[in-house]
């Protein structure tokens, strides 16, 4: 397997439009684009994450995106299963989230399911 990073701006290159991921013939990822709403639902994820950056490492990572997409007036959904976990962006409304993000462009929408999402 290659090592490679994606950095999370391309999703500001794209307008409309979604694309599945599957695994095994299963559906696990839904991307949908419309207009400056990015959309990923997870639905499933087959596979066990290894060596990820720990949470004040993913936190610092996800603001700075966070403030890339509100500058750029698009907002970044994240789903569990067609839930919202988590907004960054322009339409983040952090409300007690900033409490622990020290960001305006985040919004924590669900604090279980975003550690279900993180456990996987």
């Amino acid at each position: 397997m290659k090592n490679f990073d994606l950095s999370a701006d391309f999703l500001s290159y794209f307008n409309s439009g979604n694309v599945k991921v599957t695994c095994d013939g299963a559906p696990t990822i839904n991307f949908m684009v419309d207009d400056n709403t990015r959309i990923v639902d997870v639905t499933e994820i087959p596979i066990s994450l290894k060596n990820r950056p720990g949470f004040f490492k993913q936190l610092s990572e996800a603001k700075t995106l966070a403030k890339s997409l509100s500058k750029q007036n698009i907002t970044l959904e994240i789903r569990l299963q067609g839930n919202p976990v988590l907004k960054l962006g322009k339409n983040a409304n952090p409300k007690l989230a900033k409490i622990v993000t020290l960001s305006n462009d985040i919004e924590i929408t669900d604090v279980m399911k975003l550690k279900k999402l993180n456990d996987f």
